[in-house]
């Protein structure tokens, strides 16, 4: 057990590394641009680290079921933390969108081979509140990520946002050593072929997100999609296992959680902006108000393992999406005229159901895929609602982009986020009560 604490803080603070990195950036990326230049470049320190962590993610589930959780996430604790080192010492924009390509290798296996090991190591009740716990961090990251990146730009260098996970990453690796894992892993063949095709297709996808005129990308990605198919079905050993589609537990909650996060999960990206130009409210207060979302997700996550014991999981997939899209419906009919504590209550509710359907949905990917695919299930699992988000956060931007004003853009994307929920209601009800291994855990 005490083994188990130290791999769990090791687990903590591979989080917090993932956590600070994303909002410690936000912060420093104008001085960098005035320091390195390159403007017309910025983007890409985000998009290069987008695409590297994203489409690498089912892979690092795939060798997780090969050769273990802790080889891997050792290796891509160091690969990230080389990464940031670079990214301190690169003395270019191309270096750095190079070096952060590097950084989100590595990232790429942190939070979903956190999330396998907490799947190995502890029972389904405490699970919940373990993603409780890291949510709690994303929260925590989220205030003092700005307050971080804004001291050592004023105080040090903006290098250092990089080089402070140089202790962080050694202090995981040293929690990471006393971790001996007990599950049997089966080598077999990996079809590199497969995942080349896969990744370029994702990658191209990812990037008409990004793009003015995504067009011919996103005409790449579906011929890309189309050969995949066509190959897999000739491969013996294909790289996303048969298994994952014939599991109808496995296939209802991915298809849930996919459509889920095209929906309200993204509005929040937007909600800061919304304030700030409508009620002309300060960046500190806008932003703020999403602690709700923080607030309301730890609430959610932390009983969600006892309740799936106790109802299954169809029946809170049902009464998650319910709520879900009927507090979306104040944010569509009276998001012009909501104060802010109002707004604030919505959206601590949303995050509710937020917390508990991400659990559950972790939770489920991990119980409903046989032992020799668990690795693969929890991290295409991860991969989906990566792709889900940002998808959905691209089609946001271009509703409210091509409004009248930002006051009937919102109102649009709310509309959009309430019609894609309806079908995640449709949705959840196809997926399976419970599973024999979460009855015998019970």
């Amino acid at each position: 057990m005490k083994k188990n604490n130290y791999v769990f803080m090791g687990l903590v603070i591979t989080t917090l590394i993932s956590a600070l990195d994303t909002n410690i950036m936000q912060t420093a990326s104008p001085t960098i641009v005035n320091q390195l230049g390159g403007l017309e470049l910025f983007s890409w320190i985000f998009v290069v680290y987008m695409l590297a962590s994203t489409i690498t993610v089912p892979l690092y589930g795939k060798l997780s079921d090969m050769y273990g959780r802790k080889k891997l996430l050792i290796f891509a604790v160091t690969l990230f933390t080389a990464g940031s080192i670079l990214c301190g010492l690169a003395n270019s924009m191309v270096t750095l969108i190079i070096y952060r390509g590097i950084q989100g290798l590595g990232a790429g296996g942190m939070i979903p081979l956190s999330m396998i090991i907490v799947g190995d190591l502890f029972t389904i009740e405490k699970r919940g509140k373990i993603q409780a716990v890291f949510s709690g961090i994303w929260a925590i990251s989220s205030i003092i990520g700005p307050v971080l990146g804004s001291f050592f730009v004023e105080a040090l260098t903006w290098r250092w946002i990089f080089f402070i996970n140089i202790p962080i990453g050694i202090a995981t690796v040293i929690c990471l050593l006393p971790y001996k894992e007990t599950t049997e892993f089966r080598k077999t063949y990996i079809d590199y072929k497969g995942f080349f095709l896969f990744g370029i297709s994702i990658t191209l996808l990812l990037l008409s997100t990004s793009l003015s005129k995504p067009y011919w990308s996103i005409t790449g990605a579906v011929l890309g999609f189309i050969l995949f198919i066509l190959v897999e079905r000739k491969e013996k050993h294909p790289f996303l296992p048969v298994a994952l589609f014939k599991n109808k537990g496995l296939l209802s909650t991915n298809s849930f959680m996919l459509i889920y996060c095209l929906s309200f999960y993204g509005t929040s990206n937007f909600i800061p902006l919304f304030l700030q130009e409508s009620s002309k409210m300060n960046i500190y207060k806008s932003g703020l108000i999403l602690l709700s979302i923080a607030l309301g997700w730890m609430f959610g996550s932390t009983p969600a393992g006892k309740w799936i014991i106790r109802f299954g999981y169809k029946k809170l997939f049902v009464i998650g999406s319910i709520i879900t899209t009927v507090s979306g419906l104040p944010l569509y009919l009276f998001i012009n005229d909501l104060s802010y504590f109002g707004l604030f209550l919505i959206l601590t509710i949303q995050g509710f159901c937020f917390g508990l359907l991400f659990a559950l949905g972790t939770i489920a990917s991990q119980e409903f895929a046989e032992s020799t695919i668990k690795g693969m299930s929890t991290s295409l699992q991860m991969f989906l609602r990566n792709i889900g988000t940002s998808v959905g956060v691209a089609i946001m931007g271009l509703i409210i982009n091509h409004a009248a004003s930002l006051a009937i853009g919102m109102k649009n994307v709310f509309l959009y986020a309430l019609v894609i929920s309806f079908i995640t209601i449709f949705l959840s009800f196809r997926i399976p009560e419970r599973t024999e291994a979460a009855v015998s855990q019970g």
